[in-house]
């Protein structure tokens, strides 16, 4: 199984003329990959899920990543991730004076991985489709985002 120093260690073959990976966002990313493989507290853990979506800018007349390795030691890390033990999801808990909000249920995002999500989407986003956040209500409506806001409750969404 792939540890978390090899992870560290990794090294790939830099290319100049012809397609890589941004160095910085693959390094990035990776030392995500080493906290969730030491269980770091406090850091939301990378998923198989955002492995394999993940998307890199691709570099081409500058130095980058050779992709073939990178994609290569995804593919390691992917299978790292499996057999990791799952960690129980800590739950938000909240009380709600009467007549509040509903409290937050059980598949409620963390702050952080709301943002981790964010930024994974824009990474993977299509450049022809607009910079727009779009929040699917539970009555099936969407409706575009307006503000971000801290609560005691958490973050609120507002939507208009």
């Amino acid at each position: 199984m792939l540890t978390a120093e090899e992870v560290l260690n990794s090294r790939f073959r830099s290319t100049r003329f012809r397609d890589g990976y941004d160095q910085d966002e693959v390094d990035g990313f990776l030392d995500r990959v080493v906290d969730t493989l030491n269980g770091k507290p406090g850091v939301d853990p990378v998923t198989v899920e955002q492995v394999q979506a993940v998307r890199f800018t691709a570099t081409k007349f500058r130095d980058g990543y050779d992709q073939d390795e990178v994609d290569d030691f995804l593919d390691r890390v992917v299978e790292a991730l499996r057999d990791l033990p799952r960690a129980p999801r800590l739950v938000p808990v909240v009380q709600v004076a009467h007549g509040g909000p509903p409290p937050l249920g059980d598949d409620a995002l963390s702050g952080s991985e709301l943002i981790t999500r964010l930024q994974l989407a824009r990474a993977v986003q299509v450049s022809t489709a607009p910079d727009t956040v779009l929040i699917r209500l539970p009555d099936g409506t969407v409706s575009g985002a307006l503000d971000v806001r801290v609560t005691a409750l958490g973050l609120e969404i507002v939507t208009g």
